[in-house]
């Protein structure tokens, strides 16, 4: 009963913050128009913008794009979460072109030189800042089933550490530098919260933990089954580390059934799985859960099924149903039109809709 009022109740969703993630370095379509992408979210009440920036030699022009979408932040008052790549995400490349030695030395330093002056120049701007991602998923980053600590310390474990202990280093010296408050986030995925703990165990300093969160309806997120048989609370599982928590990806998992289960994507399961799961988190009380930003803003039609059902929008101008119940939850403002279709939808009352309890 606990859990209905919670749902029912979209004025509890004030203590979280809700944000969507998004690709505004693109150049080709949906994703070369970053203003109509940053409007988008304030038009709907979401306040975060989670995206993606190379620190690479390619991407010479990745300060410019991110002055214009500070620019645009400050406009509609949206706050920019940046996830910061460096070139040994990209093939490998220990040693940075050759500027570094192939050492784990050269990649703390790898990660520190290409991550201090970003930094430094959008201190006072950008607050959170997040190291690479998903990096627990890589091959052969760990052995065994990945729940213990020891599972991560391989050969790509401990390269991965040296260049986010560089990464997170840099982070903190350009805050302190430019008088700013910045912290460093690290994301992981499933129940291995392992990972984590191994980073830290090697020096990367970590400020908030960032999860990726995808169940499908029938799952309870407090009885998560983990390779080894145990049942897992993921919150209590946040909880342990005493930090802020994000969940930085967000959506239902039936859109993964045409992939895990060759069935048809059905949308009507998969809105109901997203909304059981939003009353999830709202009724959560163990971790210190700040965030949420679900994954992504559009659909991408031209990529493969799933990558073709996760937008809130259908395209840069029509919203769906998903984006519909996004706003709702995060006080947003909706039209007679849109409350009727969320209403037709099944998924709230008319109660709900009126911010009244059952």
């Amino acid at each position: 009963m606990l859990l209905a009022i919670f749902v029912a109740m979209p004025a509890m969703a004030h203590s979280l913050t809700w944000g969507v993630c998004a690709h505004p370095l693109g150049k080709k379509e949906p994703w070369n128009d970053p203003e109509t992408e940053i409007a988008t979210l304030a038009r709907y009440g979401l306040t975060t913008y989670r995206f993606d920036i190379p620190l690479t030699d390619d991407r010479s022009d990745a300060v410019a794009e991110v002055e214009k979408l500070v620019q645009l932040a400050d406009k509609y008052h949206i706050t920019l979460h940046p996830i910061l790549y460096v070139p040994f995400t990209y093939g490998d490349n220990v040693t940075d072109s050759g500027k570094y030695p192939a050492t784990d030395e050269g990649l703390e330093q790898q990660g520190y030189q290409r991550v201090y002056p970003f930094v430094l120049k959008f201190a006072s701007k950008i607050s959170d800042w997040e190291l690479e991602n998903e990096l627990n998923l890589l091959p052969d980053i760990k052995t065994g089933n990945g729940l213990s600590v020891k599972d991560y310390n391989t050969p790509k474990g401990r390269q991965w550490a040296a260049v986010l202990r560089g990464m997170a280093r840099a982070v903190h010296d350009a805050g302190k530098a430019a008088g700013a408050s910045v912290g460093t986030v690290v994301d992981t995925t499933y129940v291995y919260f392992s990972f984590i703990e191994y980073l830290e165990q090697q020096g990367v300093s970590i400020d908030k933990l960032a999860y990726h969160y995808y169940y499908p309806g029938d799952v309870n997120p407090h009885q998560i089954s983990s390779p080894d048989g145990v049942t897992v609370d993921l919150f209590l599982a946040m909880k342990r580390f005493g930090k802020p928590v994000i969940i930085n990806e967000f959506n239902a998992a039936e859109i993964y059934s045409p992939h895990n289960e060759g069935k048809p994507y059905n949308d009507a399961k998969a809105l109901a799985g997203l909304k059981k799961h939003i009353g999830y988190i709202l009724a959560q009380r163990e971790a210190n859960l700040e965030g949420v930003e679900y994954y992504e803003l559009y659909n991408e039609p031209a990529k493969d099924i799933v990558e073709s059902n996760f937008g809130l929008m259908k395209d840069a101008h029509q919203a769906r149903i998903q984006m519909l119940l996004a706003a709702f939850y995060a006080g947003g403002k909706l039209s007679p039109e849109e409350k009727r279709i969320l209403l037709s939808s099944g998924l709230l009352t008319q109660a709900e809709l009126n911010g009244k309890a059952k």
